[in-house]
């Protein structure tokens, strides 16, 4: 249940509680428009009895979204104006940062190579000497209720203590994604995917593949055997609260509850891709494939094939253009079941300028070819949803058919979004164009407009601390 106050210095009353014992509390700051500005987490489960009054002290941070590109963490502030200098940054001190965990709120666990390192949120800062597990770090989940991580490498599933620095391993196959939750007996379990198929990145592409699963007793992990699923999955998400592990299978396009090898559907989502649960409900992201036009090896009009290239230098059957393209799919589930909440975010396009044309006024306006959901967190409160994707985008070269002179030459683009999702009002709250990769196709002394490159980014969507692209998102006390 939630119950709402106002702020009174630094202290508020929380109210009436239903009494019980082992009870999370949780804290949600909002300003007068409402923006979320605030988060807290007790730090220890709480015992609300009926004749006594409880205080707690709860460590408050602004709500923090990050960005891992594999070299540097990068930070926004949604609590700041996106032009605001501020909005954007950057955390020092950290070596290859894979991705970012939040454990409590007050540390933040950042991912690096095959190491752990922490941050104190307070001040941005890394504390003490760097955890190693033994293998590459693919993904890593807090487990609920404890200052623990569970970590999926290379070597299998490790289990660290933030509080002891200690690290307890469950050895199995090479982890991709990892989860944790508990069973109907309540103790907790981490759950390894392995073998993630990704979804179809281009439009015609096939979805095949194969997975399986491991999981070890978080309290005393052990060597794991793999357990394989009859569909491919492309991530998988435990309920912190009850025992429930859900999955996104890219190829049949659903979200799906998993118990054993069973899978019950919880939704229709095409390419789904990438899920997790917070709040009751379960967030996932997938998209809407683009409708490319096709040509054979004669230039003319054809079906495209699941073979058809979007390349410069392809032969065969092409993929020329897009003329509709591809788009964001974000769900909010609830974990019981029931009718889905969709948001179909409109398709983005890209702009090409000429800089033949002083005036920077002759443009290409480019459709999204293909679109990948890369990483997704439900920041706390359940109304923002951070996610980050890599798009592509793509047209052929433009030839004169009479004197097969080259107009325009073909135009490849490569593109990373960080973006905040605000479900309350089905929009796009905040968006930052990490990068804008074009490569351009041959081009002959005799084309007429020969170089271009990509139109810069609105204000406050711009990559203040430098482009890069994204692997990785993860935010204060948010779901990942």
């Amino acid at each position: 249940m939630s119950n709402t106050s106002v702020l009174n210095g630094q202290s508020f009353s929380a109210g009436e509680l239903p009494v019980g014992n082992g009870v999370q509390i949780d804290v949600l700051f909002h300003d007068v428009s409402n923006r979320l500005v605030g988060v807290g987490e007790a730090p220890t489960l709480v015992d609300i009895k009926g004749d006594q009054t409880t205080k707690l002290t709860i460590p408050v941070r602004r709500p923090f979204v990050y960005a891992s590109s594999g070299t540097k963490l990068y930070t926004f502030d949604p609590t700041l104006d996106p032009r605001d200098a501020k909005f954007q940054g950057t955390l020092s001190g950290l070596t290859s940062p894979q991705l970012a965990v939040s454990v409590g709120g007050a540390r933040l666990v950042v991912a690096s190579m095959n190491q752990l390192q922490i941050i104190d949120t307070a001040t941005h800062m890394v504390m003490g000497s760097p955890i190693s597990v033994p293998g590459m770090v693919h993904d890593a989940a807090p487990v609920p209720g404890s200052n623990r991580i569970a970590v999926g490498h290379s070597g299998g599933i490790s289990i660290v203590d933030l509080d002891s620095m200690t690290v307890a391993n469950g050895s199995g196959p090479s982890v991709d994604k990892i989860t944790v939750g508990p069973t109907t007996d309540g103790h907790l379990v981490a759950y390894g995917l392995v073998g993630r198929v990704a979804p179809p990145a281009g439009p015609v592409e096939a979805c095949t593949g194969t997975s399986s699963i491991i999981s070890v007793d978080v309290d005393t992990p052990t060597a794991a055997t793999p357990m394989a699923l009859p569909q491919a999955i492309s991530d998988l998400a435990a309920s912190p609260d009850s025992a429930m592990l859900f999955v996104t299978l890219p190829c049949s396009g659903k979200v799906s509850r998993l118990d054993g090898t069973t899978f019950t559907d919880m939704s229709t989502l095409e390419r789904a891709a990438i899920l997790t649960v917070a709040g009751e409900r379960i967030w996932a992201a997938g998209t809407h494939a683009s409708v490319p036009s096709c040509s054979n090896s004669a230039g003319n009009p054809t079906a495209c094939t699941p073979t058809a290239m979007a390349d410069c230098a392809a032969t065969g059957t092409t993929i020329d253009w897009v003329t509709m393209g591809g788009h964001l799919i974000v769900q909010s589930i609830p974990v019981g079941g029931g009718t889905p909440i969709s948001v179909d975010v409109p398709e983005p396009r890209e702009t090409m300028v000429s800089s033949d044309d002083p005036a920077r006024q002759h443009a290409q306006v480019l459709r999204t070819l293909a679109m990948t959901p890369v990483d997704l967190v439900a920041l706390p409160g359940g109304q923002y949803v951070g996610l980050v994707t890599t798009n592509t985008y793509f047209i052929t070269a433009l030839v004169d058919q009479l004197s097969g002179q080259l107009i325009l030459p073909c135009l490849k683009a490569t593109t990373g979004d960080w973006q905040l999702m605000d479900m309350a009002s089905s929009t796009v709250s905040e968006r930052v164009r990490t990068q804008c990769a074009l490569t351009i196709g041959t081009r002959p002394p005799s084309t007429v407009f020969p170089n271009w490159e990509c139109d810069a980014a609105p204000d406050g969507q711009k990559p203040t601390m430098g482009e890069f692209t994204p692997i990785s998102v993860g935010a204060l006390f948010g779901a990942r």
